[in-house]
């Protein structure tokens, strides 16, 4: 819209006001002066020319002719002492198609807070951001230790003590796990049992050797050997055996000789005595007695079973710690020999001499001795065996006993207390603590730094309300608002009100009644305007302040206008400077009026926005009074110009006679022509008239009339069709017919 406009030689005085119609440029240039305001460069850049090519581009000269450019990016600087009031500010901070929402309610909020509280603001705003990131940072200490305390909460993870043999007990309680997971095949195993240890009975090989026959030839056994050594015929010794019992005492049943006295007679007596042969006959079973009493075979038999029984225990080395079961094979083998060593001889001998008794009683200790020490690793074997098999009972029993869940979490514990006092979760709880004392201050900051600003707004929101309605009312406006206040719903600080509308609460949101429906576009157009100036000129600042307002009086009655230029006279008295854009001619003449001060101590301007090619717009001068003119007032004014000074065009002077006469005619009798009549039918009206018509006053004027009409109608279309625009004017002409025509108004009369 504003395409290469230059408004260098427009001054913006202390007070100026600048016209344009609706589409010229107005709301453009308020939101060029409201984005350096804010420094901020979006609000041109959405608002660059549809057809232009190149980039939005602003120069504006402050005082002492300091400069501030839009370069089509950004500007040089901001100029934060602009505040602006137009369409946007409205949009912004107030509605927003008859709503209202949180951004309009923290918007308004801010704006009306203005300078006086933005430390506090900032600092509450501050702390938030403090408490917020500190809440942020502890709750990723949290999420980061969570990881370290699973299925247990942080706080009793914290107390958990350090175990000094954590890793030892963790693995018992895991192997205890394993096992009682599988204790039905576990049960199934073998248990130790002890050996039974051989019974060596030697007594009876004692008892042997030490049986003795009486009156039994001592040699007799030998010579009856020799004997039947010599006559070495089979059978030998059981033929003379049968024979003893044909012996007659002294007659020999062979061969009927004597013989008493024969040494070969008593020898076959002796050696075929029953008891003799009894004794004999238990020596004979010496032999196997013996190797059967000190056969290797007792010991390996033991150690056999020893060995089922400690391949049984060892099955139980993977659950519990089963003692060692050792057998001294080698030991108990060589007690055996021993034993074996020292009876064959006895035996020898008793066989060689089976009258004679052998085996003395220290022989028979001795023997004795080394049965005690044969069995002595016997014993200690099973002892060893005894013990395994105590110890895998007491597991069996606790295994039987054991919670699978309570030992899950007993694991689960100690693998947390470990945890606990591993080097980097120490850091993480330490971090975690400092995060809670950072938290716990920036939450305190927080609280403290809300309520010192909870105060500043109330006391000052306080004096907003009641500064508001007082405009409110001043502005004719058939409601108030009520309860205006703030709250932190959302996090940030947002303003809360409602409508007091013919005694009824109306609130801005729901309904209906609600914000949107109760008021007029005017009634809402009137509370944004009564918003920025309550603001304003509450300012503590407001000396410093460039006020730029845009069409105040949009959508305004008679009464609100009026006030409107009072409350915008009473800104520029106290602001720097008033800049106020209106498409209302008659407002710009009256707010023009309103801010000329009759002493001079300040200058105001007027200047407007105009058509230019292209459908474009520049700056041009404004002469307020000739806008503002009626038709009447404006022709009149074009002929007396021509009749005294010359100047003006003279076809326009040529087309202003007719309305002028006709203007003239109907103000000097109003409501007795018809207005629909054009000025040759008024002329005949007038000629037409009777009594007691007042317009028979003027029939004296009818030819006058008449003739000025002759000539001044050749230049109208509804008299001269198709050739009026190219009627010759001849200016003495022209001068004598307006002279004519400003002479029967001035006069009246011929």
């Amino acid at each position: 819209m504003l395409h290469d406009a230059n408004g260098r030689r427009f001054k913006l005085e202390k007070a100026t006001v600048l016209y344009a119609d609706n589409g010229r440029g107005k709301s453009t240039l308020a939101t060029l002066l409201r984005s350096v305001g804010a420094n901020d460069p979006m609000p041109i850049l959405e608002r660059k020319t549809i057809d232009g090519t190149l980039a939005p581009k602003a120069i504006l000269q402050f005082a002492n002719g300091h400069k501030v450019a839009f370069d089509g990016n950004d500007w040089s600087e901001g100029r934060p002492e602009i505040l602006v009031f137009d369409a946007d500010f409205v949009e912004k901070n107030v509605h927003s198609g008859g709503a209202v929402n949180t951004a309009h309610r923290k918007n308004l909020l801010q704006f009306a807070l203005g300078e006086k509280a933005v430390a506090l603001r900032l600092a509450e705003e501050e702390a938030t951001t403090h408490a917020r990131d500190a809440k942020t940072a502890l709750s990723a200490a949290i999420d980061v230790l969570s990881g370290h305390h699973e299925g247990m909460r942080l706080a009793e993870f914290k107390k958990l003590n350090s175990v000094v043999d954590v890793d030892k007990q963790i693995a018992e309680l895991e192997k205890r796990l394993v096992a009682a997971r599988s204790s039905a095949s576990l049960l199934k195993r073998s248990i130790p049992e002890p050996v039974s240890i051989p019974s060596l009975e030697f007594g009876p090989i004692f008892e042997v050797l030490g049986i003795t026959i009486e009156d039994v030839q001592d040699d007799a056994e030998a010579t009856v050997r020799d004997h039947i050594a010599r006559i070495s015929k089979p059978g030998m010794e059981a033929w003379l055996s049968q024979g003893q019992d044909f012996d007659q005492g002294g007659i020999c049943p062979y061969c009927a000789q004597d013989t008493l006295g024969l040494e070969l007679v008593r020898a076959y007596r002796t050696h075929f005595n029953a008891a003799y042969a009894s004794l004999k006959a238990a020596v004979s079973t010496l032999d196997p007695k013996i190797e059967d009493c000190t056969s290797d075979a007792i010991v390996r038999d033991f150690d056999r079973i020893v060995e089922n029984a400690t391949s049984s225990a060892n099955s139980w080395r993977d659950q519990v710690s089963v003692p060692e079961i050792r057998f001294e094979r080698n030991v108990a083998l060589g007690k055996l020999t021993e034993i074996r060593e020292a009876l064959l001889p006895l035996v020898s001998q008793k066989q060689a001499n089976p009258l004679v008794a052998f085996g003395t009683g220290d022989e028979r200790e001795k023997i004795k001795s080394l049965s005690t020490e044969l069995v002595a690793p016997m014993t200690a074997t099973n002892k060893l065996i005894a013990d395994a098999k105590v110890v895998v009972h007491q597991f069996r029993e606790n295994l039987a006993a054991e919670d699978i869940q309570q030992i899950e979490n007993e694991i689960r514990k100690l693998k947390l207390s470990k945890a606990r006092h591993e080097p980097n979760v120490m850091t993480l709880l330490y971090e975690l603590e400092t995060a809670k004392r950072t938290s716990s201050d920036a939450a305190a900051a927080k609280t403290a730094a809300r309520s010192n600003l909870n105060t500043e707004m109330r006391q000052t929101l306080e004096k907003y309300e009641a500064s508001i309605n007082r405009l409110l009312t001043k502005f004719g406006a058939s409601f108030q608002i009520e309860s205006l206040g703030a709250n932190f719903r959302g996090g940030a600080p947002r303003s809360e009100y409602g409508l007091a509308l013919r005694g009824r609460s109306v609130p801005l949101e729901g309904g209906p009644p609600s914000f949107g429906t109760a008021l007029s576009e005017g009634d809402k157009r009137t509370l944004a305007f009564a918003f920025f100036v309550a603001s304003t000129l509450a300012d503590a600042k407001l000396s410093t302040r460039i006020v730029v307002v845009d069409d105040p009086m949009c959508s305004l009655d008679l009464n609100r206008k009026q006030h409107t230029r009072a409350v915008l006279k009473d800104i520029c008295s106290k602001a720097a400077q008033l800049v106020v854009f209106a498409h209302d001619i008659y407002f710009v003449r009256d707010l023009r009026n309103e801010l000329t001060p009759k002493d001079g101590s300040y200058s105001s301007a007027v200047f407007g926005l105009r058509f230019a090619s292209n459908g474009y717009t520049t700056f041009d001068e404004l002469d307020v009074v000739k806008e503002c003119q009626s038709p009447y007032f404006h022709h009149h004014g074009l002929l007396m110009e021509f009749v005294n000074q010359g100047s003006g065009e003279s076809r326009q002077i040529a087309k202003a006679i007719r309305p002028l006469l006709e203007g003239y005619l109907h103000r000097r009798f109003p409501g007795l022509i018809p207005s629909d009549l054009m000025f040759g039918q008024v002329v005949r009206f007038i000629a037409d008239a009777e009594e007691p018509s007042p317009v028979c006053h003027a029939q004296s004027l009818v030819a006058e009339l008449n003739e000025i009409n002759t000539y001044a109608g050749q230049f109208h279309h509804d008299t001269n069709p198709g050739n009026a625009d190219t009627v010759q004017i001849i200016t003495s002409e022209l001068r004598t017919v307006a002279t004519q025509a400003l002479t029967v108004i001035h006069k009246g009369s011929l």
